[in-house]
């Protein structure tokens, strides 16, 4: 049942509420279904979104070139964001298994891959605004608060809770595919971070002891 189940438009659905179980049925039946295409797909929407925005504040000085402009932006932040789930995807099969995880890399970057439909949604709630003309934040002169629309608030608390519910649907299906709990998954998205603040606080101490030679 499973194998059956697992590249179902279903688990489209079931990932919100059921998010170990959904990704069980989808790396048990192919751990590469729908991947890249979910990797894409997020960022493309907010570069779309971005060059609207842009054109909408903008119109009256829009180059000949802006289509070609656009579907450049939209490709190149499709193939960031491809490149993004793969080391990603490295990095937390690493950091999972210091926890004692068991996920492979297809696993992992099913994983990563699948809970990021929220964030699809959430970019879509955003492109849908911009093209109905939700403005953002304008700056303010200086001593005065910006104007924000109400409308914008609104928007503001649907990709709010939307990034929540994408982040804890991540380590759910990071805690499945490892096979631990999500907790240490937790833990597991905290080791890379703070390694990362080790590095850099380490290159500047070197960089700061070089420097007071001088």
């Amino acid at each position: 049942m499973a194998n059956g189940t697992g590249g179902s438009i279903t688990s489209f659905f079931t990932i919100w509420t059921e998010p170990r179980a959904t990704i069980r049925r989808i790396v048990d039946a192919d751990p590469k279904r729908n991947v890249i295409a979910l990797a894409a797909i997020g960022p493309a929407i907010n570069a779309l979104a971005g060059q609207w925005a842009k054109a909408l504040g903008n119109n009256a000085n829009l180059s000949v070139l802006w289509p070609l402009s656009v579907a450049g932006s939209v490709a190149i932040q499709a193939g960031l964001g491809v490149i993004g789930l793969f080391i990603g995807a490295a990095i937390l099969k690493w950091s999972g298994g210091l926890l004692g995880g068991v996920a492979s890399r297809v696993e992992v970057r099913a994983a990563i891959a699948w809970s990021q439909i929220p964030g699809i949604a959430a970019e879509i709630v955003l492109l849908i605004a911009v093209l109905t003309g939700v403005p953002a934040p304008q700056a303010a002169a200086a001593g005065t608060l910006p104007h924000i629309d109400p409308a914008f608030y609104k928007i503001l608390i649907v990709e709010v809770v939307l990034g929540i519910w994408g982040g804890i649907i991540g380590l759910y299906c990071i805690a499945e595919v490892h096979r631990f709990s999500a907790s240490r998954a937790f833990c597991a998205t905290l080791i890379p971070a703070l390694v990362a603040a080790v590095v850099l606080g380490f290159v500047v101490f070197v960089i700061y002891a070089l420097g007071g030679h001088h």
